[in-house]
């Protein structure tokens, strides 16, 4: 790793400031304290296998996604996931997609609907007291418009554009090849394509979880407006092909929701075989599975796979002075060698069967996180150089890497084109892939100095990551590095953290975000002073077992929101940590 000091200095005051704390410092060894702490606690969540997994929390979509189906069955919804949207609801009596509870006019609609059509059945006191202080929003998403249509309150023939809008769609779509008008021609929100776009190039085009999501919604559309049973059928094929091991599509809750609801209301109105309820029956057992304590719904089933990744990344530069957890690593990264998908890449979440998509991101951390553990084994070094072969193959013409495969409507994406130049680098013997991922993140700075992200929270995420990437890859005279350290310090709120939500607005500072930006400044100066406010804040935040309040930074989908896990809120404070006291030895 590639250390340097003395970059940024705004003045002499400022230097005179950076002085480096003295290793024996009372705060070195309150950081070195935490820092044992933390790993304590990061230990005690790895599994019986070997993988670390962390508990996702509840989100509105995914929670009425199930209680949808309760209903769909004419079940009555779990008196527990009730009490959930009652406790849930803010204090302006919305909802937010998410843990942040940052009031959403979608989740808030979708809430009132589930809650009305459980008052029908069995009303409270409480319950009537929740859904008549709900304000009112009109209908716009039409993913919300679609669960109104299935209670007969929105016509469903007025869900879709008609198939005659398909011309124009794919001259829109070529236009976007544009870069300039990539970002300002996206798809419409308040309504959905035409079921007919199914059987046309335009579908294929589509980003993976977008196919997933619309095949479900066009089986309830055509089954309630033109009934073809060509198109039902062509739809109802593509649906149980992607089917996985486990019972569930694309191990997503909204997604295997949707679909269960597809195939329920195929089962009421069509006459299908015993293969299609054990289906059915199957869906619905994994969806239990999703079911948090608190009584809602969380969005995946785990994240194993990047959570164990992280760890072992975590872990391994922390033990560097002492190697000590050599069998917890070895273990966790036997895990990832145990659950590679058979194409070289890794999936979000382990299945062993390779049911389930290879990610770039997944597969960049896990790569990375093997090498790191230094597994000796045959396998072990199969496994790498077949992630090795995966990341190259799956680079991007401009030098980027995508969240799945070049094409298929993805887009390149800051924090994983990071994570592939790390991997990368680690292996050695692959500059010009490096080269070429250096080059695509230098010129996709924003003009204020920081990186978007595509997937995390989000400019801190996005910059965290790029600076990280390029100081690794010893571009230290890069003058992206000034902007970024530049943005990250003028963006730093006054306890000495960092908080934005998922579209970039600040918020309050978090545990995740203030040690992703801690760690990526003192990459790049071991004295930053901004860093240290950051450490700081940490010491001060940390609980007596070593762990750390978590928030809502997690991956975030437009309509579901993001969620918050333990793993985040001890993994990347490890690593800032750890990196302060490294530099404070130098």
């Amino acid at each position: 790793m590639i250390y340097f000091t003395q970059i940024l200095f705004s003045d002499d005051q400022e230097m005179h400031q950076e002085q480096k704390p003295h290793p024996n410092s009372e705060i070195n060894q309150r950081t070195t304290s935490a820092l044992t702490r933390s790993i304590d606690f990061l230990l005690s969540k790895q599994q019986t296998d070997g993988n670390f997994e962390g508990q996702l929390s509840s989100s509105t979509f995914p929670s009425c996604a199930y209680a949808w189906i309760q209903l769909a069955q004419g079940k009555t919804v779990e008196p527990a996931m009730v009490d959930w949207f009652i406790k849930n609801q803010n204090e302006n009596s919305s909802w937010g997609l998410d843990a942040a509870k940052q009031t959403n006019p979608e989740a808030t609609l979708f809430s009132r609907l589930i809650l009305e059509q459980v008052s029908e059945n069995e009303s409270t006191p409480q319950l009537e007291k929740c859904i008549s202080r709900i304000p009112i929003y009109p209908l716009d998403l039409a993913l919300v418009k679609l669960a109104y249509a299935a209670f007969n309150r929105y016509d469903w023939e007025k869900l879709t554009i008609s198939k005659n809008a398909l011309p124009l769609m794919k001259f829109i779509k070529f236009l976007t090849r544009i870069p300039t008008l990539h970002a300002i021609l996206k798809p419409p929100r308040n309504i959905l394509p035409p079921v007919d776009m199914f059987k046309t190039s335009l579908f294929d085009e589509l980003f993976i979880a977008e196919q997933h999501t619309l095949v479900p919604v066009f089986i309830l559309i055509e089954l309630n407006t033109t009934k073809r049973s060509d198109m039902i059928n062509a739809l109802v094929s593509w649906l149980k092909e992607r089917a996985l091991s486990d019972g569930s599509w694309f191990r997503v809750n909204y997604i295997t929701a949707l679909s269960v609801l597809a195939l329920i209301e195929l089962r009421k109105k069509m006459d299908v075989d015993s293969d299609m309820s054990t289906m059915i029956e199957r869906g619905i057992e994994w969806l239990q599975n999703t079911k948090n304590p608190d009584g809602g719904c969380r969005e995946a089933l785990n994240l194993n796979v990047w959570d164990t990744a992280l760890s072992i990344i975590a872990l391994t530069e922390a033990d560097t002075r002492n190697n000590g957890n050599p069998d917890v690593i070895q273990k966790a990264a036997l895990w990832l060698v145990d659950h590679q998908n058979d194409n070289g890449g890794w999936a979000f979440s382990g299945m062993r069967d390779s049911t389930l998509p290879s990610d770039a991101d997944d597969s960049a951390l896990a790569t990375l996180a093997i090498i790191r553990a230094k597994l000796q084994s045959e396998d072990a070094k199969s496994a790498v150089q077949r992630g090795i072969e995966w990341l190259k193959q799956n680079q991007e013409t401009d030098g980027s890497w995508n969240t799945y495969q070049p094409g298929q409507g993805d887009v390149g994406c800051v924090s994983i084109t990071a994570h592939a130049i790390e991997a990368l680098l680690a292996h050695g013997e692959s500059q010009t892939y490096v080269d070429n991922g250096i080059k695509w993140l230098r010129s996709n700075i924003h003009k204020d100095g920081y990186w978007d992200d595509l997937w995390l929270a989000k400019r801190t995420y996005g910059t965290a990551c790029a600076l990280a990437a390029l100081v690794k890859a010893g571009c230290k005279d890069a003058p992206e590095i000034t902007q970024a350290v530049q943005w990250l310090k003028q963006t730093q709120n006054e306890n000495g953290g960092w908080g934005e939500d998922m579209f970039g607005n600040p918020t309050e500072t978090t545990v995740e975000q203030t040690a992703w930006c801690s760690y990526a400044l003192l990459l790049v100066d071991a004295n930053s002073s901004a860093a240290q406010k950051g450490i700081q804040f940490l010491l001060e935040q940390q609980r007596e077992e070593g762990s750390w309040q978590e928030s809502c930074v997690g991956i975030y989908w437009e309509v579901i929101g993001g969620y918050s896990d333990p793993i985040y809120a001890s993994v990347f404070p490890i690593l800032a940590l750890n990196q302060s006291i490294n530099n404070a030895t130098i």
